[in-house]
């Protein structure tokens, strides 16, 4: 393992920038766009903060590093080929809903349908192509994405019962908006209340244009839309339904609404796996209080923009109950709102998966809000009024 002095020292912009360039095999020497560079400086002030462990510092590294990679590998694509920005990726279904709410699922099931754009892990780790690589044929980035995730999801044995990484599985789009250095969710792997702070007053548009900007950049390495909208899927969504209404205008939303005591619950508990990759002991408690004041300023961020947006958006709000229970009736439900046609390959292959993919298929895991300080009372009284209307469901 890297001395820890040394992994800080390969954490500051220059190095890799210098480290970027080296790597993305472009010959760039510098960024035609450039504004992201003040966020970078902002997500690299965090281990100043935070007592990162050394794989903490490693990965934050390696991300960022990615990032940038992917960033000039897309600059010199566009310019080789400006007919990129033209792909029409404005009317995604969007898939809303805290984690721990069954919005994996629904993302799956919707995302094996080859009459929809799906965003499997590998895509939205590099959604640049690696130097070399064939068209129409990513097997590089898959197996890097395979790499990568055997190592990640293995930190602890129940982490893959809570979340099963596949390269090829649909997965989170919010890997993308992580690499405009400015996004919210940054917070999630390392909590650091001043870059919180701090992210909480930009303006979303920012991470979610160049997150349709990469959409358009895979859009068109697949041949263009031919009728097929993308199916995203990202918690961090929920809270800026009106800033993905902004950038994608012709967007369908789905909201999986769950009990958020056992929302909670189930968050701490998947908490305490992803930081044992940043820190070397994560203190249960404080991150359950993260956890509960981070997603109960973003639900109530999405109830106050959902009110503002009344019937301005196609959204279809229902129980998590039902979309772990009858995914496919949410399905068409959403189908219909995004008049997408509903076909005999699509259901089938939706029906197939699901019965492949029965709940708990790698096994259960327990977890119980009493663990970590917590109570029911004690999360309704944290997240307000919409505790209450969610209740039961």
């Amino acid at each position: 393992m890297e001395p820890i002095a040394a992994v800080r020292q390969a954490l500051t912009v220059d190095a890799l920038l210098d480290a970027a360039f080296r790597e993305a095999g472009t010959g760039a020497k510098s960024f035609r766009d450039t504004s992201f560079l003040p966020n970078l400086e902002k997500v690299l002030a965090i281990p100043r903060r935070l007592d990162l462990s050394v794989r903490g510092l490693q990965g934050m590294r390696a991300n960022s590093l990615r990032f940038l990679v992917n960033r000039l590998r897309y600059e010199a694509d566009v310019e080789r080929h400006p007919e990129i920005l033209d792909e029409d990726v404005s009317g995604p279904i969007v898939i809303l809903g805290l984690p721990r709410s069954g919005t994996t699922k629904l993302q799956r099931l919707l995302s094996c349908d080859p009459n929809v754009l799906a965003t499997p892990a590998w895509m939205m780790f590099n959604p640049a192509p690696f130097p070399g690589e064939a068209p129409g044929d990513p097997s590089p980035r898959i197996a890097w994405a395979e790499q990568m995730m055997s190592v990640v999801s293995n930190t602890e044995e129940s982490y893959r019962k809570m979340h099963d990484f596949k390269a090829r599985e649909a997965d989170e789009s919010s890997f993308i908006p992580l690499a405009n250095f400015d996004y919210v969710m940054q917070y999630v792997t390392a909590p650091d209340p001043v870059f919180l702070a701090w992210a909480r007053t930009v303006n979303r548009v920012s991470p979610l244009t160049y997150m349709k900007r990469m959409l358009q950049y895979l859009q068109w390495q697949l041949g263009g839309r031919q009728g097929r909208p993308w199916v995203l899927k990202n918690p961090g969504h929920t809270g800026e339904v009106a800033q993905m209404a902004q950038v994608f205008p012709n967007a369908t939303f789905v909201i999986s609404q769950r009990d958020l005591s056992d929302t909670m619950g189930s968050s701490m508990r998947m908490m305490g796996e992803i930081l044992v990759n940043s820190f070397d002991a994560p203190d249960p408690g404080r991150y359950a209080d993260e956890t509960v004041e981070y997603w109960s300023y973003e639900l109530n961020r999405y109830q106050e923009q959902r009110r503002a947006l009344g019937g301005s958006i196609r959204i279809v709000e229902t129980p998590y109950r039902r979309c772990v229970e009858d995914a496919l009736s949410v399905a068409r439900e959403v189908y219909a709102l995004h008049g997408l046609p509903w076909t005999p390959e699509g259901e089938a292959a939706m029906r197939r998966w699901d019965l492949d993919n029965p709940r708990h298929k790698l096994g259960s895991y327990g977890y119980s809000l009493e663990e970590y300080g917590w109570s029911r009372e004690r999360v309704e009284k944290a997240f307000g009024p919409i505790a209450r209307e969610w209740r039961g469901f």
